[in-house]
Parts: structure tokens; C-alpha cells; sequence
């Protein structure tokens, strides 16, 4: 079997997102950090990043809820018409339960009884929340789907680590999904994930789970903290990524242009010049990353919407999705939007 054989219907019918009202400038953040803020854009591609007000009710549950229904109000439809929510993220509101039941009390149909669980796959959980989706449109099970991923990174952030403190932001997107109309050639062509486990510890966060539990007094004071080592990940991923290309999108490896669309996960800056060195062409590789930052699991939907808004992506056209993202996991997703 190859990889075309594995089309699975799934249609785009509505998407939404939320940014948190407050962004913050290299200059505003640099003096909560205590960094010289010319250094943050050179170092990390970003300009400009949300951050969440959880004091004024800015929760991941809220901003994935306010996502949701702008996805709904495009779609032209409303929660009786959803029967599955996937939470699809790599931060969580809380340990137990999922965060998905909470995205669902947010929308205010916490007692309607729709199915709902959680996808983690850290910045790639969007891509694999797809994949599950559309497996389950094409077996029929569930009718029309919310896709939810809400991300509130700057909770588990040190600001004052100047590799990972200026990267991220908080935002949450969704998207409505259904099986297309008929002879609407909409939905996932291929996709495959990648994971090497013994590169885990490049990045993470050690504590909050069982290994390191926030009530044991052996547990590091720093141990929620978000850390990485960066020239780990880079030097893993250009031992890794162009066989997992060529596996993934031999077209590329042939030159073979095919007028997709190039949503990528916004990893930073070291990332784009992984990327530029592949040679896709600029004008259909999307963008986020200066103005958002690194979303963690929103940073693919949130370009998705961009490329879509822009008109990269239109109707018929294949959008290729790629990341990488904790665990290690390498990713991707060729999608007929």
C-alpha cells in the first residue's frame, strides 16, 4: 500500500482562534527578563508574543472555548451539531481530569454529555488530534467534530532562560470537522510521526507528573519549568529530518513541485534557516512566528488560518503540515484543504 492509498475524507468546515489581549514587545519583555531585548529577535525570530491573563479568566479552557465558537460561527453551525470534542494540546489546564471536559464546560455544554478526550503530542498534538478525526469521519462514528488546541505556555516559562523565555506565547485555535459532500476530493492524503524516545530529555518539563511530584520535598524548586537545549534539538533534527522527508514527501527529495501550501510549526528562528536550507519556496511557506512566537501546539493551526486568510491555501489545494516536537517527534500531514 502506498501512501496515496491511505486518502481519508475529512473537510475544514469552520476554524477560529483566540490570541490573549496582552502582547508583549521584545522591549516590555526584556525588562520583565532582564535581557537586552536587540539580542531576542536575532537569537529567537520573535518580535511579538500573547500572553494569558488567567487572573482575568484568560484560563487555557476560556481561550480554547473562544476559539471554538468563532470556528463555529464560520462553520455555520453550533454545539447540538458536534458530537466529539478533542482537546489537542501540549500544555493542560490541570493534571486530572483531561482538559477537553473542561474546553467542553467552558462552551457551556458541560451537562449536554458529547463525547470528549485529550490528544498530547506536545507542538505536533494538532496534526495527530487530525489524524484520530479522520479516522474516525471515515469509519462514521462521529459525525461532525471540534478540534480544539489551546495553549498557555507562558505559565511553565523562565523568562530569564534566554533560550526558551522569549520564544513562546500563549494562543488557542480550533476547527469544526466533517466528511466533505460528495465528489469533494477533501482530506488527508498521508501522514506519518516519527518519535525517538531516547532524545526525551532535550526538552520538557521534568516535574508536575510522578517522576518529579510538585508535594515531594526532593522535587527541584525549578522542576515546572519549560526547558530545552537547543543545539541538542538542532543537531538531532539534521540527523533526522531529511530521511524522515524523504519518507514522508519524497516529491521534495525528486524537486517535484506540487503547489502545496507550507504550514510548519513555528519552532524558532534556528528552525526557518533548517527549513530555507531545504529550498521550498518562499512565497508558500507561512509565517507566524514573529508575531506569535512559538504556540506550542496552536503554532500549526494558527498558520493554517494565516495561510488560509492570506490566500497561500484555497480550496482544492494540498497544504503540507510539518513539525517537530517534544518526545523527539518528527511529523507531517499532506492535506487536500
Amino acid at each position: 500500500m502506498t501512501q496515496e492509498d491511505c486518502f481519508r475524507p475529512l473537510f475544514i468546515e469552520g476554524m477560529g482562534r483566540y490570541m490573549p489581549a496582552r502582547c508583549i514587545d521584545n522591549a516590555a519583555l526584556s525588562e520583565m527578563a532582564g535581557m537586552d531585548y536587540h539580542q531576542i529577535e536575532r537569537r529567537n525570530g520573535v518580535r511579538t508574543r500573547h500572553f494569558a491573563d488567567r487572573a482575568a479568566g484568560e484560563t487555557a479552557p476560556e481561550m480554547g472555548a473562544r476559539a471554538a465558537r468563532a470556528a463555529l460561527e464560520q462553520a455555520g453551525c453550533t454545539m447540538a451539531d458536534v458530537d466529539l470534542i478533542i482537546s489537542a494540546s501540549g500544555t493542560s489546564h490541570q493534571f486530572i481530569p483531561d482538559q477537553a471536559v473542561f474546553i467542553q464546560q467552558a462552551l457551556g455544554v458541560g451537562r449536554s454529555g458529547i463525547s470528549c478526550f485529550s490528544v498530547h503530542t506536545s507542538c505536533l498534538s494538532f496534526l495527530t488530534g487530525l489524524d484520530i478525526a479522520a479516522s474516525h469521519l471515515t469509519t462514521g462514528r462521529y459525525r461532525r467534530i471540534l478540534l480544539v488546541t489551546s495553549e498557555l505556555a507562558s505559565a511553565g516559562l523562565n523568562l530569564k532562560d534566554p533560550e526558551s523565555g522569549p520564544l513562546f506565547g500563549d494562543g488557542a485555535a480550533a476547527a469544526v470537522l466533517r466528511r466533505p459532500e460528495a465528489g469533494v476530493p477533501s482530506g488527508v492524503v498521508r501522514c506519518r510521526f516519527e518519535s525517538y524516545g531516547d532524545d526525551a530529555e532535550l526538552t520538557g518539563v521534568p516535574g508536575s507528573g510522578t517522576n518529579l511530584p510538585a508535594h515531594d520535598p526532593a522535587t527541584p524548586a525549578d522542576a515546572s519549568y519549560f526547558r530545552m537545549s537547543g543545539r541538542g534539538l538542532l543537531r538531532r533534527a539534521l540527523q533526522h529530518i531529511p530521511p524522515f522527508l524523504a519518507a514522508f514527501y519524497p516529491e521534495l527529495a525528486r524537486g517535484e513541485d506540487d503547489g502545496a501550501a507550507y504550514i510548519l510549526h513555528q519552532a524558532s528562528r534556528a528552525g526557518f534557516q533548517l527549513v530555507d536550507s531545504i529550498g521550498l519556496p518562499p512565497e508558500r511557506v507561512v509565517r507566524t512566528l514573529a508575531e506569535y512566537g512559538n504556540c506550542v501546539g496552536a503554532s500549526i493551526p494558527l498558520t493554517l488560518m494565516k495561510a488560509v486568510e492570506t490566500g497561500v491555501l484555497q480550496r482544492g489545494q494540498r497544504a503540507a503540515m510539518m513539525g517537530t516536537a517534544a518526545g523527539v517527534t518528527y511529523g507531517g500531514m499532506i492535506l487536500v484543504y
